[in-house]
């Protein structure tokens, strides 16, 4: 007779050194905790080939790694992530470190994107004396065999999956992530949390966190969840939404001129330049999978275009409002949002990836762009023309290949990742060639 979970004794709590591959999968490996404490220096073992590894967990071949090699996860001490409340759960604490990929020696592995992130937020500080805040939103959406469908924004919707609202905010906030909201979204069973900004490499760990915890709440809870782009073809879509604004080196808010268009600050509108023009390469990377594109269509409020809008929600880039109600500071607020991305990306390297485009705009310092109000899928071609507005890919073949032909771009990024990352992809499409959108949408809601 097969004991009951609730009867057996309390584990000993594990420790995972863990690293968000190329393919934003959370992956590593464990150990007890006061073994794991005692490895904060070494780290452990980690293969270079698994930097090719697919969302389906397939090693792309060829891959520029092969058999050959051997890495280390070196943790981050800071990154530590330690939850213990879990309501009527036999389960232990989660615990895990985020990893940098390091070679054996110490020295960083070249398809690290977290040791990208680390170098393109240097970078800033060093060129132009720029300390970046960063947010992610992330969009998923939960199910259960019991679950009616409720009105959109609802608060029937917010309590009829009571308590779990409650017991992830509490979750996240025990781990740092600091949350601000949690709210019913526009989508039947779609909920989404926002938490508050930080610096790149803590918020890209804190987008990990959000996912990662989510998922361990909903399980104990006994809900389904998912972080997918689209659950159905014809269905609302789970976005990220990235917010991104500027400090000088002793805090004080860079973004926002108020004497200017929009309050769009000369950098900005150039950082804001560079983001636009390499958007449909960056969607390789932000939007970075088959279903992705079934998401990115006109009149979803997502993104199918490369335009600017103060307040627009079907434009890619958008600068958010300004509250002036209790006393607020328009220039501490003021930050412009990149929409093209969802949670089939790896976050520090969509992160790394859109912060190079617009330091790219900023260093050859690119005219501000028009500011569009209008849905970019009514506009005509030569209004298009005029506001510098184009179509972005509608699969991820054709992202690939825009991305392919960025020189710009590909130059600013480690070669060993860009040929790692496109040969995943290429085997990534492989796999899922000849599956249709129900069959896509069902696939990819399996992993992500």
């Amino acid at each position: 007779m097969t004991q009951s979970n609730r009867s057996l004794p309390r584990q000993p709590t594990l420790t995972s050194f863990v690293t968000t591959d190329l393919s934003g999968i959370t992956r590593g490996r464990a150990m007890l905790e006061t073994e794991a404490e005692q490895q904060l220096d070494k780290g452990c073992g980690w293969v270079p080939a698994n930097s090719a590894l697919t969302p389906f967990d397939i090693i792309a071949d060829p891959n520029p790694w092969g058999s050959l090699g051997d890495l280390r996860l070196k943790p981050d001490p800071a990154s530590l992530v330690r939850v213990n409340t879990f309501p009527d759960s036999e389960m232990t604490p989660l615990a895990y470190y985020h990893s940098d990929l390091v070679q054996t020696d110490g020295a960083p592995w070249p398809t690290c994107p977290r040791t990208l992130l680390k170098d393109v937020q240097r970078q800033y500080r060093q060129e132009f004396g720029i300390e970046l805040v960063v947010a992610f939103e992330h969009e998923f959406t939960l199910t259960t065999e019991q679950a009616a469908d409720t009105p959109a924004f609802s608060l029937r919707g917010l309590r009829q999956v009571d308590p779990f609202g409650s017991v992830l905010m509490r979750v996240l906030e025990e781990a740092g992530v600091e949350p601000e909201t949690f709210l019913p979204e526009y989508g039947q069973h779609q909920y989404e949390v926002t938490c508050r900004p930080c610096s790149p490499v803590q918020a890209a760990d804190r987008a990990v966190n959000i996912r990662e915890i989510s998922r361990e709440v909903a399980g104990n809870l006994g809900y389904g969840i998912s972080f997918s782009p689209i659950q159905q073809p014809d269905g609302v879509g789970n976005g990220v939404h990235l917010h991104v604004s500027f400090q000088d080196l002793q805090g004080k808010p860079l973004m926002y001129d108020p004497e200017r268009a929009h309050g769009l600050a000369p950098l900005t509108g150039s950082w804001a330049a560079g983001v636009l023009r390499h958007m449909p390469a960056l969607c390789a990377f932000t939007a970075p999978t088959s279903v992705s594109y079934l998401r990115l269509q006109p009149h979803r409020w997502s993104a199918a275009y490369t335009s600017l809008g103060d307040r627009n929600r079907e434009t890619s880039l958008r600068i958010c409002p300004l509250v002036s109600m209790g006393g607020g500071e328009p220039a501490k607020q003021y930050n412009l949002e990149y929409r093209a991305m969802d949670a089939t990306a790896s976050p520090h390297l969509a992160l790394a990836t859109v912060l190079l485009a617009g330091l790219i705009g900023m260093r050859e310092q690119l005219a501000t762009p028009e500011i569009s109000d209008a849905d970019p899928e009514t506009l005509s071609d030569a209004e298009s023309a005029r506001l510098g507005i184009h179509r972005l890919p509608s699969s991820l073949s054709q992202a690939l290949s825009v991305l392919r032909d960025d020189t710009r771009l590909l130059e600013q990024l480690p070669t060993a990742l860009v040929e790692t990352y496109l040969c995943m992809k290429e085997a990534e499409i492989r796999i899922c060639d000849g599956l249709n959108p129900e069959q896509l949408c069902q696939r990819y809601g399996q992993v992500y």
